[in-house]
């Protein structure tokens, strides 16, 4: 394999979650798959690259919200905004808890663990309101598609030849 290749396979996967941050951020604003870029950066990455991955994701969202779509340059905005980041991180921590049940149940515990996150924020500093069942079926279903979609993308990119480079986790 040559260099070039063996350069690919490591920035890959990476690359493609951070243009699904990018494109979604656009497309959807506030309904960004956090947790679903949470879930494949555990299943598909080791610890270290996944965490980082995650969390150059979620600054795309926040250098896109606050630049192109207007997000206001407020404290609460900011806060909203590392809540977004924490509970990001902590989804990936449980999608990675979860990795030997399945894509399927490292998903649902990084999906639980983000909302659970955003919820407990919620309460003291934004709206608890936000989390009746509808909003959050909304968003699961949101997610889980993006997660279908993703995991698709990720089992494609394994079995490029070039870029099938397995990474010890």
């Amino acid at each position: 394999m040559t260099d070039l290749h063996k350069s690919l396979a490591p920035a890959a996967l990476p690359a493609i979650l951070a243009a699904t941050t990018l494109s979604g951020t656009v497309v959807l604003a506030c309904m960004m798959p956090f947790a679903a870029i949470a879930t494949i950066a555990a299943l598909a990455m080791p610890a270290r690259r996944g965490a980082a991955a995650v969390g150059l994701c979620w600054l795309g969202n926040q250098v896109l919200g606050f630049g192109l779509m207007g997000f206001p340059w407020d404290g609460p905005t900011f806060a909203a905004g590392l809540s977004l980041l924490a509970a990001s991180l902590i989804a990936f921590a449980a999608a990675r808890a979860a990795v030997r049940g399945g894509p399927v149940l490292a998903f649902l515990a990084a999906f639980a663990a983000f909302e659970a996150s955003l919820f407990a924020y919620a309460l003291p500093f934004g709206d608890p309101s936000l989390f009746v069942p509808g909003i959050v079926a909304q968003i699961a279903l949101n997610d889980a598609l993006w997660f279908a979609g993703l995991w698709l993308g990720w089992q494609v990119l394994a079995r490029i030849p070039a870029l099938a480079v397995q990474t010890a986790r």
